[in-house]
């Protein structure tokens, strides 16, 4: 099922999913299909393109952390594997 997606920014990596979504389900960022690797919440993050380890993570157009480790494109961003610099 094609989930809706929030991205404010063209620099963004990531995007707010606006609907409970499950893996396997899809939403569309420039045209382009994302699956979803995880069931993943109401408003919580998704990547948009795979992320290296120790990049940034961009939502609406600023840093608000880091890969700990690789992401994948459509993998669930969160505490589990973002790290964050602020207050450090």
């Amino acid at each position: 099922m094609e989930r809706r997606l929030l991205v404010m920014n063209s620099k963004d990596n990531v995007g707010v999913l606006l609907e409970q979504a499950s893996a396997k389900d899809t939403c569309r960022y420039h045209g382009d299909s994302i699956e979803l690797t995880a069931d993943i919440e109401f408003a919580h993050k998704v990547a948009l393109i795979d992320i290296p380890a120790n990049e940034r993570v961009i939502k609406y157009g600023h840093e608000i952390g880091y890969a700990e480790k690789a992401i994948h494109k459509g993998e669930w961003v969160h505490t589990h594997n973002m790290g964050c610099r602020r207050g450090k």
